[in-house]
């Protein structure tokens, strides 16, 4: 039998408030079971649901470095173009 956790271990373990993780678990957001009035989080589901959550994180989807950025550069007042990250940093 998994071992089960209760809202406020999983609370700790996230830096989360009892009442965020109960409301998550209220609203199925969360991998959670009620006993008795109580919500209790199996630990293997948790740790499944936190890894499919690392995994289609935006910032990793995102690929940053790939994606230029486009600042302006102004001399008196006219704008002359834009440069990429590329540009800025080819140099150094």
């Amino acid at each position: 039998m998994e071992k089960l956790l209760t809202t406020s271990e999983v609370a700790g373990m996230l830096r989360l408030r009892v009442e965020t993780v109960t409301r998550k678990a209220e609203q199925g957001l969360l991998p959670a079971i009620k006993l008795d009035g109580r919500w209790r989080i199996p630990e293997e589901r948790l740790n499944k649901w936190l890894s499919d959550k690392e995994r289609s994180s935006p910032a990793r989807r995102r690929g940053r470095l790939g994606k230029p950025i486009r600042p302006k550069t102004y001399h008196l007042g006219q704008v002359y173009g834009r440069l990429s990250r590329r540009d800025i940093y080819e140099g150094l």
